[in-house]
C-alpha cells in the first residue's frame, strides 16, 4: 500500500506562547497514526505568515538539521494544516 492510498490519522496539539519573545509563536506536538509521536515541533511567525518548523539539532559546523521530519508532500500539507489549524483553534 502506497502513501497515497490512504490518509494518515494526526492528533495534533498546540500550545502558544503567552508573550512570545521572538518569533517562536507556540510549540506543538503530534501523534502519527498512533504510532509515532513527534514533540518540539514550532508554529513560527516570518514574514511570509506562520509556518510549522520542525524539531532540530545543531551539527558540528553549526548548522541546523531537523530530527525528524515528512517524507511526502501530501504528509507535509496534512501536518501543517492540522499545527496551523490546531494554534488558531488555541488563540479563539
Amino acid at each position: 500500500m502506497s502513501s497515497t492510498d490512504r490518509t494518515i490519522k494526526l492528533d495534533v496539539r498546540a500550545y502558544p506562547i503567552a508573550e512570545p519573545k521572538g518569533n517562536v509563536m507556540a510549540f506543538a506536538s503530534a501523534t502519527i497514526d498512533d504510532i509515532f509521536a513527534v514533540n518540539n515541533i514550532r508554529v513560527v511567525n516570518s514574514e511570509k505568515g506562520l509556518f510549522v518548523a520542525m524539531p532540530q539539532t545543531k551539527d558540528k559546523e553549526g548548522q541546523y538539521r531537523d530530527i525528524c521530519f515528512p517524507v511526502t508532500a501530501e504528509l507535509r500539507q496534512q501536518l501543517n494544516e492540522a499545527m496551523l489549524g490546531a494554534y488558531a483553534a488555541e488563540k479563539e
